[in-house]
Order: structure tokens, then C-alpha cells, then sequence
């Protein structure tokens, strides 16, 4: 059983992996942006990043690429 359900994830992927410049400005650059993670569902044992994630100044759930707040800032 457990091999038709690696099957179907690897096939219907819904995670998808977020590229961005670091010179781009974007939440998932932000020293505030604190990123969500899921764990894996195959025979590896890791944690796989979503696309959302949570801003620890202003306490709210935040996308990764929207336009960062005017309180953006970098290391």
C-alpha cells in the first residue's frame, strides 16, 4: 500500500519550489518572514517548504512572494 500511495504523490505533485533573486524584494527575503513547512510523505525523513509562511512583526500569515510590507527589511 505504501508504494501506490508514493506513486500517486509523485505523480500529482501539488508542492511546488519558490525561486527568488535575493536581490528581489519579497516577504520570502523578509528577516520577519518565518516560512511553513509540511513533512514529507516518502521513505525520507525531511520537511518540505509551503508557499506560505507567517510574519512575526505584524502576527499575521503571509504568501511568499507578495509585495513585501514597508517594514521589509534584510540581514
Amino acid at each position: 500500500m505504501t508504494a501506490k500511495v508514493e506513486n500517486h504523490c509523485a505523480q500529482h505533485r501539488t508542492a511546488r519550489t519558490i525561486s527568488v533573486d535575493r536581490s528581489a524584494r519579497a516577504c520570502v527575503n523578509c528577516i520577519w518572514y518565518e516560512q511553513y513547512y509540511h513533512r514529507n510523505r516518502g521513505n525520507i525523513a525531511c520537511w518540505v517548504p509551503t508557499s506560505r509562511g507567517y510574519c512575526l512583526l505584524h502576527e499575521q500569515q503571509r504568501g511568499a512572494l507578495r509585495q513585501p510590507c514597508k517594514d521589509y527589511e534584510t540581514e
